[in-house]
């Protein structure tokens, strides 16, 4: 069915808004209103309304094997009219600048270069309905990375191997799984970080945390400086990426998409 089958006077039909982290869906919780918390299929989903329309928040986890296992969650447990995927992205298109908002036409994956085609229908309806609100978003493809990329020599050479204008960990997982359910989605990326600038070595920092936690992770960023402070560059870039995905979810929510 397209786009939310309809949103027009379809307001009970639930959308769910698919994020990969904490940091990344903080904003678009705040804007839900009449919150309840439920767990489904082993994960917290968030109900509630914005701007009137029935949605869940699902925090899908960061990486590839994370993103699957929600998608098929979503589907399986939820059972949704649309997916709106969504989050921040690493670009790599030197052209764009922290803020941009790329709805993403395909999305390739890095190991094999297979790519999986966005549902268009959706696509262009996004696409006018952010235009109208100022937003200036771009079609674009997004890569799946297997890791964070941080180096911006390595995303440099990533752009040229894929053409791909932002890069993520989970779009290509979680694009496969719904094809093969049959489930409309659409998937939004905020730029975080430019592509011509090193950013924080997140793989490193997570790796470190995990092991031997987080005293580990911040006396390492105290020895190393200019990584403090690219990590601290990292999260105000992907705090203001998650207040614009925020704001350009509202404004979808708030319209007739449907035409």
């Amino acid at each position: 069915m397209p786009l939310c089958a309809t949103l027009q006077g379809m307001k009970s039909v639930l959308i769910v808004l698919a994020i990969a982290s904490e940091i990344e869906l903080r904003r678009v919780r705040r804007l839900i209103s009449e919150q309840r918390a439920e767990v489904r299929g082993n994960r917290a989903c968030v109900f509630g309304t914005l701007q009137g329309r029935s949605v869940c928040l699902v925090e899908t986890g960061v990486g590839r094997k994370n993103a699957a296992a929600a998608a098929r969650a979503i589907c399986a447990d939820l059972r949704p009219g649309l997916v709106i995927l969504a989050g921040a992205a690493g670009g790599l298109d030197p052209g764009l600048e922290p803020g941009a908002i790329v709805v993403v036409e395909s999305v390739i994956r890095e190991s094999t270069l297979e790519e999986i085609i966005c549902p268009e229908a959706p696509v262009r309806r996004v696409l006018g309905v952010l235009s109208s609100a100022g937003m200036r978003p771009l079609a674009g493809r997004c890569c799946q990375a297997n890791t964070f990329m941080h180096r911006a020599a390595d995303k440099r050479a990533l752009h040229q191997k894929t053409r791909a204008q932002v890069v993520d960990m989970e779009s290509a997982a979680c694009a496969q799984e719904f094809q093969r359910a049959g489930m409309p989605f659409v998937n939004i990326r905020v730029v975080s970080d430019a592509a011509l600038r090193d950013t924080a070595d997140m793989a490193t920092l997570a790796g470190l945390r995990y092991r031997s936690g987080r005293p580990a992770a911040a006396l390492y960023l105290c020895r190393h400086p200019r990584e403090f402070m690219r990590a601290v560059s990292l999260y105000r870039g992907m705090h203001s990426a998650s207040a614009r995905l925020a704001e350009a979810l509202s404004s979808l929510m708030a319209t007739d998409v449907s035409h």
